[in-house]
């Protein structure tokens, strides 16, 4: 009788994942490079009311022809302003170079100090000592340069919480735009 040959285990496939690695990477790099998200994901064309009808307590007084206003600025109510001012020297770019704080009046008040510490340590005793003759005492707005480092802008928000005021709120900067 003849014997059979133990039968061997068949062979395993080599799976060559490094070539595989190559491609998903260069798709993902390729598809990455191509993405293009649309400028219009996310806006939509609405019409909202003007400020006649929304003060109209009755539907009968809303003129409809009424337009909306193109840009309507919400204004949040505040007595001070307190304006960043940074230089742009090439040494200390984006830094807090002047502190002003402008009232109702609109006339900007400068907050005296040499360097940025000792601008907002008078900054913050300015804006207590102010605090008690405001109207709103709750409520002060921050404008910044345009080219104020963020950073900078935090420093300014911690110094108006610390002085006791709790709505924070941004005017532009001045040179928005430009």
């Amino acid at each position: 009788m003849r014997r059979r040959k133990a039968e061997a285990p068949p062979g395993e496939v080599p799976l060559p994942i490094t070539p595989m690695l190559d491609m998903a990477f260069q798709l993902l790099f390729f598809f990455i490079m191509n993405f293009n998200p649309s400028d219009l994901e996310g806006q939509m064309d609405m019409s909202l009311p003007s400020e006649a009808d929304k003060a109209a307590h009755d539907q009968k007084l809303v003129d409809p022809n009424s337009k909306p206003e193109k840009n309507p600025e919400p204004e949040f109510p505040s007595d001070l302003t307190v304006q960043v001012r940074t230089q742009l020297d090439g040494v200390k770019d984006g830094e807090i170079s002047a502190l002003f704080v402008r009232g109702i009046d609109g006339k900007p008040d400068p907050i005296n100090g040499v360097g940025p510490d000792a601008l907002l340590a008078n900054l913050k005793t300015y804006l207590q000592d102010k605090r008690e003759t405001l109207n709103n005492k709750d409520a002060v707005k921050v404008q910044g340069d345009g080219k104020l480092k963020i950073r900078s802008v935090i420093k300014v928000m911690d110094i108006c919480r610390h002085a006791g005021f709790k709505n924070i709120s941004f005017v532009p900067p001045e040179d928005l735009g430009k």
